[in-house]
């Protein structure tokens, strides 16, 4: 069913090799469509009277996302992003960017314009996992996702060290001249920081007080245990899944690449097949 909705119907032809459906729904959409197929835990399906088609416990579990914490203040100066900063043997990645918080569309010299600056530090590779799981059997309905940041206490460790990063950089001559008010410190627009940033629990309070999402969703249909090494989903004939639901991972950055890499190298993979 599409977003008008609309339904339509998919034929198989069982003599032919090249007959087959590629599920691409998302790492959201994907594991939501199978639920609603018939396909994942069949106790959760069993709660919403979904004829079950095929036992598949992994479905919707170890789904993810890369949390970020930031810090934020108000600025007369206007500043791009130039570098992304990646932190020694911890894979946080820290950039800092201007929003136009007067409206404008663009920036310009007058002192009287009041910008938000934002540092971000972004987790990479992050040890929590989650789980996604139906509201409902309406396929409009978006399914529940539960992303559990920080239950892994690494996770929180790494933020809490990449924050204190945040701090010495604000602390740099290059930085201080973004402070709107160099007399009185930083106005800040968000959660101040702790005065003592060796205090953990303060400042892995900021990174609970500021959480928001990179929109890198990943994971609820993962290679090796809803899918095969082809993508081809585990006890289900034509039917492969080639998405980021696949991840088990994800780095910090945009996954739109990497997810666009995957496309190709499943396309090549199926050719070959196909040529054999």
């Amino acid at each position: 069913m599409d977003s008008h909705g609309q339904s339509y119907q998919v034929f198989l032809n069982e003599s032919s090799r090249s007959s087959e459906v590629i599920l691409t729904a998302g790492a959201l959409g994907s594991p939501q469509v199978l639920l609603l197929s018939g396909i994942g835990p069949s106790e959760s399906l069993r709660e919403f009277n979904i004829p079950l088609l095929l036992h598949s416990p992994s479905v919707g579990q170890r789904i993810q996302d890369n949390p970020r914490a930031s810090v934020s203040w108000q600025s007369h100066e206007f500043y791009t992003v130039q570098v992304v900063g990646i932190l020694k043997a911890s894979q946080n990645y820290i950039e800092h960017v201007s929003v136009f918080a007067n409206g404008s569309a663009s920036p310009n010299k007058n002192k009287n314009k009041v910008y938000t600056e934002e540092i971000t530090e972004k987790l990479a590779f992050p040890l929590s996992r989650g789980e996604l799981q139906l509201r409902s059997r309406d396929p409009r309905d978006n399914p529940s996702v539960r992303y559990n940041y920080y239950s892994h206490p690494l996770d929180l460790q790494r933020c809490v060290h990449a924050v204190r990063v945040i701090v010495k950089l604000l602390d740099t001559p290059y930085l201080r001249r973004f402070n709107g008010d160099p007399s009185h410190g930083f106005n800040f627009t968000g959660p101040p920081l702790p005065k003592n940033i060796s205090d953990d629990a303060a400042m892995a309070q900021i990174c609970h007080d500021t959480l928001s999402t990179m929109w890198h969703n990943h994971g609820g249909c993962e290679i090796g245990s809803v899918v095969d090494d082809k993508y081809q989903l585990k006890g289900v004939d034509n039917l492969r899944i080639v998405d980021a639901s696949t991840f088990r991972d994800s780095p910090g950055t945009n996954p739109q690449a990497t997810t666009m890499m995957l496309g190709r190298y499943v396309g090549v993979k199926i050719l070959r097949e196909w040529a054999q």
